[in-house]
């Protein structure tokens, strides 16, 4: 009972614990996000130099994302699905018309890759013919390099395919007359795919031919009527888009407050455009077989979920907005698909007491969920423990239960043979439990049996002794009778022959005294009885039988009463004095006490003679047990008369026992009522 509560109780705190420690975490998951984006934003406020060269001005930056995989220059967009949903839409500046392109771009060490994702209801190519104006759709390329020159590259697709890009050169003849000429870039690739809708243009540039500037036009070359008509969509105004990438200074400072799992930090312009980030959302659990099981009792964790802001190249939540216009804020989000709860918070970053970007931590409630499974885990752990080291405990003491239950039985088997008679020795043993009390008690009902057995032995010698001299007698007697003529002869054998037949018809009465006690016991009745004057009535009795023996009998002078059966009492005292007579010296007094004390009526026979052996006073009331070693009068002792008075004794609700006396040689036969 106390181990099955022990196993309720330890999980019923655990879980207690668990509520606390979600309601703890959820309480200052804001404030410890606060607290980072708050340091991290004044760490970025003590290095002007950041604010030069990463903060931009211009709010129509061109974000250039970090390739994380290879983009093969196809037409398809399968090598694009991770930075599909960054990808900024420009529009035309026509309402009317529904006309525009997505744009993205990433970069690896030596490549620019963009990506146009154009929306047009009628595509039309160019002329083939190299010399003559672009009268197609078209993409113009417009960028400065290093030395600050403005290119302007054109692809102009004649066909699905793959595009030649060009640019116009400008030569000026011996006459001075100005004249455009194509001239194709071969390290400039780019490729065409129709979709439904009107096709995706994938190009890859060198980044040396690229500067700080990059801008995009589409011309949209349209049939209305006969007449061709251009419509332009552009992401930049009179010069391109100034370029904006992760920062790798500003990512080294950030990523020292990154470093837990599960933990995401940006960085963005005035104008929520990412300068840097650091760190992931995602983390991995620990395998685990209970993970199933941690589900049914607590909210599922995920650690694959969809972010919906990774590779993000701009920030546009509620928190950024309020960031921005000087106010720290937060916000909780659920992940698109309901598998993780995200949690934000931003700081301003300030430069001259003017805002000129921001600071935005994020995190998922996946710690939360962690942290419940490591608490639970660990009570499971324990309760296990707790579980396996009961059961080993309870093994160990079943184990050593049979193993000490398979010894008492081989032991108690082992000691008496198939004849039922005791063979070996029995050792009993001295624990205190019930193995050991059953093992004590087998020590003594075998102790009983060994000396039942002796007795059993002895018996036909004693029967044979008691029934040889009447037999002899009745023998003689009829020799006697067959050989002498005269009757006075005659009558004396006849005597004889009666004596003997007594003596044999005494033994048989002997033999079944005992019986016949026990059914008198059953159908007697008590009486209230003076004891004094019985014992003094006694005593008178036995000085008349026992002419030879002296007697004297010592009584309190307050009579004592009793309930008794005074034929059996006196049966029972009359064993008792035969007894004492019979091993007493002729010299010496048989004394009988009575006296009272404690509520306890004690009736004492004492003897003068011979004691009894140490390891006979408990056995010497036992049926068939006698220490007689010879007989001290004509008449047979089967060892039935203790027995007889112990039944008495028992009968009258008292207790018999016998003591050798300490000072004198002697017995003290007591009977305490």
């Amino acid at each position: 009972m106390l181990m099955s509560s022990a196993v309720l109780i330890i999980p019923y705190i655990g879980f207690d614990y668990i509520r606390q420690t979600e309601t703890y975490l959820r309480s200052t998951l804001e404030s410890s996000l606060t607290n980072i984006s708050y340091v991290v934003a004044s760490s970025l406020n003590n290095k002007p130099r950041l604010f030069r060269t990463s903060f931009t001005e211009e709010k129509n930056a061109i974000y250039i994302h970090e390739l994380n995989s290879i983009i093969q220059i196809d037409g398809y967009i399968n090598d694009w699905k991770s930075y599909l949903d960054w990808s900024e839409l420009y529009q035309s500046a026509s309402l009317a018309d529904k006309d525009n392109f997505k744009l993205i771009i990433s970069k690896d060490n030596n490549y620019y890759y963009i990506l146009f994702q154009v929306k047009d209801n009628e595509l039309i190519f160019s002329s083939r013919l190299r010399n003559n104006k672009i009268d197609g759709d078209h993409f113009i390329l417009v960028y400065r390099d290093g030395f600050l020159r403005l290119h302007k590259n054109y692809l102009s697709p004649i066909a699905p395919g793959s595009i030649r890009p060009f640019y116009y050169q400008e030569i000026t003849d011996e006459y001075g007359v100005r004249t455009k000429t194509k001239r194709i870039l071969t390290n400039i690739s780019s490729y065409l795919q129709r979709t439904e809708n009107g096709f995706d243009l994938e190009v890859r540039i060198p980044k040396y031919f690229i500067g700080d500037n990059l801008g995009f036009v589409f011309n949209d070359i349209d049939y209305q009527g006969d007449v061709l008509k251009s419509n332009y969509i552009s992401t930049h105004g009179i010069e391109p888009n100034k370029i904006i990438s992760s920062s790798k200074e500003i990512e080294d400072i950030i990523s020292n407050h990154s470093g837990d799992k599960g933990r995401r930090i940006w960085i963005l312009d005035k104008f929520g455009q990412v300068l840097a980030s650091s760190g992931s959302l995602k983390q991995k659990f620990e395998k685990n077989v209970f993970n199933i099981f941690y589900t049914y009792l607590l909210p599922p964790a995920y650690d694959q979920f969809q972010d919906d802001l990774a590779g993000a190249s701009r920030l546009k939540g509620s928190e950024v907005m309020n960031a921005l216009s000087g106010d720290t804020a937060t916000k909780w989000r659920s992940s698109p698909d309901k598998k993780a709860v995200i949690v934000s918070a931003a700081t301003p970053i300030s430069f001259n007491n003017e805002v000129v970007g921001a600071v935005v931590v994020e995190e998922t409630t996946n710690n939360i969920q962690l942290m419940q499974r490591q608490v639970l885990s660990e009570i499971f752990n324990r309760t296990l423990l707790m579980l396996v080291c009961i059961v080993f405990v309870l093994l160990l003491f079943a184990s050593r239960l049979s193993s000490r239950l398979i010894k008492l039985n081989r032991d108690a088997t082992g000691a008496i043979d198939e004849y039922g008679k005791v063979q070996g020795k029995f050792i009993a043993s001295h624990s205190s439990d019930e193995i050991g009390e059953l093992s004590r008690s087998f020590n003594d009902i075998l102790e009983r049996l060994e000396q039942y057995h002796i007795y059993l032995e002895g018996m036909a010698g004693r029967l044979s002794h008691e029934l040889a001299t009447p037999m002899a007698i009745v023998k003689s007697s009829l020799d006697r009778l067959k050989q002498e003529g005269n009757e006075y002869d005659k009558k004396e054998a006849l005597n004889a022959a009666e004596t003997g037949l007594e003596r044999l018809q005494n033994l048989l009465t002997r033999l079944s005294e005992a019986a016949r006690v026990e059914q008198a016991l059953q159908e007697s009745e008590k009486r209230a009885t003076d004891l004094n004057k019985f014992l003094e009535q006694c005593v008178d009795g036995y000085r008349f039988a026992y002419s030879n023996q002296l007697f004297e009998l010592n009584t309190p002078n307050k009579h004592i009463s009793l309930e008794i059966n005074p034929d059996l009492f006196y049966q029972m005292l009359d064993k008792l004095v035969g007894n004492a007579v019979d091993f007493s010296y002729p010299e010496k007094k048989i004394y009988i006490k009575l006296f009272s004390e404690e509520n306890k009526i004690t009736l004492q026979v004492i003897n003068y003679g011979p004691q009894l052996s140490k390891n006979m006073t408990d056995e010497l009331f036992n049926s068939m047990v006698s220490v007689r070693d010879k007989r001290t009068d004509a008449s047979p002792h089967l060892g039935l008369g203790l027995f007889i008075a112990k039944l008495i004794a028992e009968f009258h609700g008292g207790i018999i026992s016998a003591a050798n006396l300490t000072e004198d040689e002697g017995v003290c036969f007591s009977i305490t009522i």
